[in-house]
């Protein structure tokens, strides 16, 4: 992810001579994930998923997430191993009365959920504060999947599709980037200031290139705070969604919604989602992609 502080650095501190393209490959019945370093001096992805996410009250559900670190692993890494366990605790909270052996999307307050989700965040957050060894940040892409219903949960600018079978793109997360004007407005309101130059992407106090972050503690949080956006989605054959794409920016740098929904229906034919999902890497990296790349596909 492009977030480095803006200091002087030599032109190539960053990256590597030639690119590590060996991949991090996962897969499972309806899902494949994967990652490469690319051309980064290191890889601060981090993924999780947990399909189901257990075999009690929420084997119905599965969660996926991508945290695309910059500044060091230490946010990255952490939130990846702490934000399911707290969402998952908060929602037991108002489920504990039903009676229900499997929870159900309609048995959930749509209010209370967006709600939790958010609070959930603000509050891992804080508590990174103290894990957090290093000066680094993190931003997080994620999907909670029921059975009737599907939330994308955003903060900073990697970035979640949900797209039809004939690759139309029915809901997408909005990036949180400085130079958009709601998030710029809102950044000088607080007391920031963001600065746009000629030869570099616009900044939150001259330094990160996302206007809002888990971590980067040495930016005021106000400015840069972790309130994700959440978009709910039906999930049936009326809503016609029929697969969801999260992926970090090292993606979405060189590729647009619809080029990356093509890319996946135009091969689903013949094959797998793992094989999509390596040759898309591949591709990015084609077209000069200089960043860490993570992706899931996931089929609903």
């Amino acid at each position: 992810m492009s977030q480095e502080n803006h200091e002087d650095k030599p032109e190539n501190s960053l990256f590597l001579n030639n690119p590590h393209t060996e991949k991090e490959l996962e897969h499972g019945h309806s899902f494949a994930f994967a990652g490469m370093q690319g051309w980064r001096q290191s890889n601060e992805d981090f993924h999780k998923h947990l399909v189901p996410i257990d075999q009690q009250s929420w084997k119905l559900w599965s969660y996926f997430a991508i945290f695309d670190g910059h500044n060091g692993v230490d946010t990255a890494k952490n939130a990846a191993n702490l934000l399911d366990k707290h969402l998952i605790d908060a929602l037991n909270e108002i489920t504990k009365n039903s009676s229900d052996e499997c929870i159900h999307s309609s048995e959930l307050d749509l209010n209370k959920v967006i709600h939790i989700i958010k609070h959930t965040l603000l509050q891992l957050d804080k508590e990174l504060a103290g894990l957090v060894k290093d000066q680094s940040g993190s931003v997080c892409i994620a999907s909670l999947i029921g059975p009737e219903n599907i939330y994308l949960i955003n903060v900073g600018d990697s970035r979640a599709i949900i797209i039809s079978d004939d690759g139309h793109i029915l809901e997408f997360t909005k990036d949180h980037k400085p130079n958009v004007q709601k998030e710029k407005e809102r950044i000088c309101k607080a007391g920031g200031r963001v600065t746009e130059y000629e030869d570099d992407v616009a900044r939150v106090e001259d330094q990160l290139a996302v206007s809002r972050a888990l971590g980067d503690y040495a930016i005021d949080k106000h400015l840069i705070p972790a309130s994700p956006d959440i978009i709910q989605c039906q999930k049936s054959p009326k809503s016609k969604a029929a697969y969801i794409i999260l992926a970090c920016d090292g993606i979405w740098d060189v590729m647009s919604n619809e080029e990356v929904a093509q890319f996946l229906i135009k091969r689903i034919s013949n094959t797998s989602l793992q094989d999509i999902a390596s040759q898309l890497l591949d591709h990015c990296l084609k077209l000069e992609t200089m960043d860490n790349m993570s992706i899931y596909i996931v089929k609903l």
